[in-house]
């Protein structure tokens, strides 16, 4: 899968998680303007750990790294990279 796929990938889990119409790849994840609270959160991340075969790395998930779409895109690829 390439970038552009995974992006998107990502974007429709969380569009049927939260049953949102529209997610794209500035939308905030976390923090005040965040569609996410904890605990979808984690389920999120479960859910991809599973969708694309990686194992998490803690010390590599911080809040810059699951901020917004486009920055879960990117950690996703970096573990799944760490994870080859």
């Amino acid at each position: 899968m390439n970038r552009d796929e995974i992006e998107q990938e990502i974007t429709d889990i969380i569009k049927k998680m939260l049953q949102l119409s529209f997610v794209d790849h500035d939308t905030v994840l976390i923090g005040t303007a965040g569609v996410l609270d904890s605990m979808t959160l984690i389920r999120l991340l479960a859910e991809l750990e599973k969708r694309f075969d990686f194992t998490m790395d803690e010390e590599d998930l911080t809040l810059d790294s699951i901020s917004s779409v486009k920055h879960l895109t990117e950690w996703v690829i970096q573990s799944k990279r760490e994870n080859s």
